[in-house]
Formats: C-alpha cells, sequence, structure tokens
C-alpha cells in the first residue's frame, strides 16, 4: 500500500529542463545496457528522453524514431540545436551528420543500436525498474481513457501522480508516459491499448503494472484481433503481466472480464452494478443508479451515496474501478469521492458543448457497438426536454461484421427512442437500416454524403433544448463537424457543464 503523502500535492509530468536534473541516470553506458546498443561517441548522462526535435531537448535523449511518413534521423542536427545531450540512433556513424560542429563545444552522446522503436522500449522499461511508484496500468475496449482520468485525478489529490497525457496508450505514448515518472512520483496510471495481437503482452512487459483494471471487452478493433474472443484473449495480457502480490479489478459484469480472474496470479477484485450477488460476487458494487440534471448519483456498496457529474451507467462502472484502485494505495473514501464528484469529462468522450441553448455531446474520440449503446443509453436518461438528435458515422476495424454491427447500433438508436437519427456516409448506412428496421419512424431517419451535407441538415433541424449527440471512429473526424456545428450556434462549451462521458 501507498500512504498519501499530502492531499493536496499534485504532480504532472515534468518537461525541460527542469526534469533533466532530476532523473538523469542515462549515461552512454546505461543506454547502451539498455539498449543492447554500441557507444559511437560519449558525453554528459541526459535526464529524459524527447522524440520530437521542435521542441525543447535541454539535456535530454533524443530517440530517432522511423515512421511511414517521418524519420527523425533527418533532424537530429535539429534536435542537438534544441539541447538534446544524447542520440539514439539506428544508422551507420558514418551515415550520421557532423553533429560536434552543430553546437560548438556541445557534441552529444549516440548509441547506435539495432532499432529505434524497440530501444524506446527499452529504455522506458529500465526507467520504471529505477522508479519506486505504484503503477497502475488501465486497459478496456471502452471506458480506459475515462478511467485512467479520474483515477489520475484521484490519486493526484492526494499524492504525486502522473498518468497518461491524452490517450498515450501505445508504443510511443507508453514509453513517453513512464519517462514522467520521477523519483518522488508516488503512483503512475497508465492506459494501455491494442489493435494486433501481442501489443498489450510486449507493452505490459514494459509498464510492470502493480494494478490492472480492464473495463470490459466489446466488438473493438476486429480487424486485427478476429473476434470477441480475440478482443478477450488480448486485453487478458494485462491481469497476466501482475507480480503475485498485485491487484487485478475486473468488470464482474462482463463475462469476459470475469473469466480473467484465472489469467493471474495475483488478488482479484470484480465491480458490478446492481448489487453484490446480482449475476455473481462483487468487491465493490452499485445499486440504486439515478440520472439527474447533475449527472448521476448510486449508493456505493449499496450505502453511501456518490455524485458524478456526468450521466450514463457506463461512467458508475469507470468510477468503481477507480474507487478500488485508489483504496488499494491508501486514498481516503471521502478524497476519493471529492474528487470523483468534480472529475472533468475526458475531451470528446461525451464531452457537453452548450452553443444557442443547444447541448451537444461531444463523443468523436472514437466507436463501437459498445460505446455507441452506452452513449445512446445515456442520452436517453437524460431529463425529459428538447429533441434527442443522433448523429452517427462510420465504425472502422470491425472486419467482416462491420455492417451487422452497424446495424445492431441502428436498432439500439430505435430501442432507445432516440427523435432523429442522422447517418453519415456510405460506411454508416447499415445503421439506418437497424433503426428501421427496429421500427424508428422513415421521417425521423437521415442519410448524408458527408459532413457538409450533416452540418445543412443540422442547421435546419436544430432548436433551442434539443440534446445532440454525434459520435464515430476517430478517422472519420466528425469532430470538425462538432467545431463547425457549436460556432454555428454561436457559443463555446459551457464551463463545469454536467458531462456523461
Amino acid at each position: 500500500m501507498v500512504a498519501p503523502v499530502n492531499r493536496l500535492a499534485k504532480a504532472a509530468p515534468a518537461t525541460g529542463r527542469a526534469s533533466a536534473a532530476r532523473a538523469a541516470w542515462m549515461t552512454p553506458a546505461a543506454v547502451a545496457k539498455a539498449t543492447g546498443g554500441e557507444i559511437v561517441a560519449r558525453g554528459p548522462a541526459a535526464g529524459g528522453v524527447e522524440l520530437d526535435s521542435r521542441r525543447d531537448c535541454g539535456g535530454r535523449l533524443f530517440v530517432a524514431l522511423r515512421g511511414q511518413r517521418h524519420d527523425a534521423h533527418d533532424h537530429l542536427a535539429e534536435a542537438v540545436r534544441q539541447g538534446a545531450v544524447g542520440l539514439v540512433v539506428d544508422r551507420p556513424a558514418a551515415d550520421l551528420p557532423a553533429l560536434d560542429r552543430v553546437v560548438p563545444g556541445c557534441a552529444p552522446f549516440v548509441v547506435r543500436v539495432a532499432d529505434t522503436g524497440k530501444a524506446l522500449l527499452d529504455l522506458a522499461a529500465e526507467h520504471r525498474r529505477r522508479m519506486r511508484a505504484k503503477v497502475v496500468g488501465v486497459t478496456g475496449s471502452c471506458g480506459k481513457t475515462s478511467t485512467k482520468e479520474w483515477l489520475g485525478a484521484v490519486l493526484a489529490a492526494a499524492m504525486p501522480t502522473v498518468r497518461s497525457p491524452g490517450s498515450y496508450n501505445n508504443q510511443v505514448g507508453v514509453p513517453l508516459t513512464l519517462f514522467a515518472i520521477q523519483p518522488d512520483t508516488r503512483a503512475a496510471v497508465v492506459e494501455i491499448g491494442t489493435n494486433a495481437p501481442g501489443e498489450i503482452a510486449q507493452l505490459t512487459a514494459v509498464v510492470r503494472p502493480d494494478i490492472a483494471i480492464v473495463t470490459c471487452v466489446a466488438a473493438a478493433h476486429l480487424q486485427g484481433l478476429g473476434s470477441i474472443a480475440g478482443v478477450a484473449k488480448e486485453k487478458s495480457a494485462l491481469p497476466a503481466g501482475l507480480p503475485d502480490d498485485g491487484l487485478c479489478i475486473l468488470n464482474g459484469d462482463d463475462p469476459n472480464c470475469r473469466a480473467m480472474a484465472a489469467a493471474t496470479k495475483a488478488e482479484v477484485q470484480f465491480f458490478r452494478v446492481g448489487g453484490a450477488s446480482a449475476g455473481g460476487p462483487a468487491d465493490w458494487f452499485a445499486t440504486d443508479v439515478r440520472f439527474h440534471a447533475l449527472g448521476t448519483t448510486f449508493l456505493l456498496q449499496g450505502k453511501r451515496p456518490v455524485t458524478l457529474a456526468r450521466t450514463g451507467t457506463h461512467s458508475v462502472y469507470n468510477a468503481l474501478a477507480v474507487i478500488a484502485a485508489a483504496s488499494r494505495l491508501g486514498v481516503a473514501e471521502e478524497v476519493i469521492l471529492a474528487a470523483l464528484a468534480s472529475a472533468p469529462p475526458a475531451s470528446r468522450r461525451l464531452e457537453p458543448k452548450v452553443a444557442g441553448g443547444v447541448t451537444v455531446f461531444d463523443d468523436t474520440y472514437n466507436m463501437n457497438p459498445q460505446s455507441a449503446a452506452a452513449a445512446l443509453q445515456a442520452l436517453a436518461g437524460l431529463a425529459p426536454g428538447g429533441r434527442r438528435i443522433v448523429v452517427f458515422g462510420e465504425m472502422r476495424e470491425l472486419g467482416d461484421d462491420g455492417p451487422a454491427l452497424h446495424r445492431q447500433v441502428g436498432a439500439e438508436v430505435a430501442r432507445t427512442r432516440q427523435d432523429l437519427l442522422v447517418v453519415l456516409g456510405d460506411g454508416a448506412a447499415p445503421i439506418a437500416d437497424g433503426a428501421l428496421a427496429g421500427g424508428m419512424p422513415a421521417a425521423g431517419v437521415h442519410r448524408v454524403p458527408d459532413q457538409d451535407a450533416a452540418l445543412a441538415l443540422l442547421r435546419g433541424v436544430v432548436r433551442p433544448g434539443d440534446r445532440v449527440l454525434c459520435k464515430a471512429s476517430n478517422g472519420v473526424r466528425l469532430d470538425r463537424l462538432v467545431d463547425r456545428l457549436v460556432a454555428d450556434l454561436g457559443g463555446q462549451p459551457a464551463a463545469g457543464e454536467a458531462s456523461p462521458a
């Protein structure tokens, strides 16, 4: 257990030269040992890692990653000009620029490796090994970013904490989160994502979590993972990577999550909505869930009232996972619940934006069938008022099951009795088919080819009091439609507005 240091203390990822002075273990020898690399040139130790030569690299180690469109090896001189004191490269020394001439008297050390992407993971693993912070890994098909954000806010109210910024949940984002951990950090919350088999196992080996949270298993990234069973197998790699004295926190209402208890030797705790015995045992449970103007309330363990500033049963699940993890780390219950009550919504996850008397729920970060159903349920649970308008774009990476899963979402639109459905693009067309087959009146279903057409339609039908839900896979960039709609309505997101994120 980690005892809280100061309930008011907060710690964000350190940046620039200040952080470089705090944990400067990255000598040429240490970097070469951690990565299996070769020292090409020696120099002083680095105190952090940077990947972008356009940013302040002062006192840091610049790792030259290769991407599909860019190769950071082409910007080594710029990194040195920005203050980098070390470089990790995979080009032969003869192919490197004359780095000793970039900034006279400030030649960086250079370590050559076989693969800079793997080297980044190796360095992050070594940094994690050297730090004493307790680490919580969070994964799941839905809700992992909101859970990570809430847990980070709760822990930061009690101890120096870092958490993944945005959705830094891949082979680049996870290392950057780990590098933010400093000697005085007491807790870190790391989001771990995937879209191909083996990724979670690889990242878990780097993160070495003390606590694991799996929010749910749903039809997401099926193109890479093949099936729900494939998703469950991939997610189970996080519990499997826990130490024997760790804690595994699982959604007890999700059979695929519950089955993951067999994948770990760590202690397992389940969270559920509906009571401790309704459908299986639960260590943490919520009863009497109610939606209202301020968001959602429920009774924790059937006794203690909890208020969330967001609407939706999925938010209750996220909160229970947070309570379980924070309690394990020694945070007092009153601190946990107070922080949850004031936790801000994650960006573009059912984020409310009020303009011209219309509330636009921006849920454009991503979409899969389960997250779509949760958003529709949240919208349906709002107090009576204006109309409920749904704007859906395509769900991607669903493989051969895509059309059927889109129709399933359309049926859910009809079942939750939304007033108007706008379906954008050919890929999302089966949503309209599913809504009509589910009994939604044809006059309430609109198919449009693109965002311009969707915006023109909404301009003509939206009126004060309406609630508009916008959701699609991230690649659809439906966030652009939201921004244009909010601007046209003449307003900005309302500060402190209750949100079903």
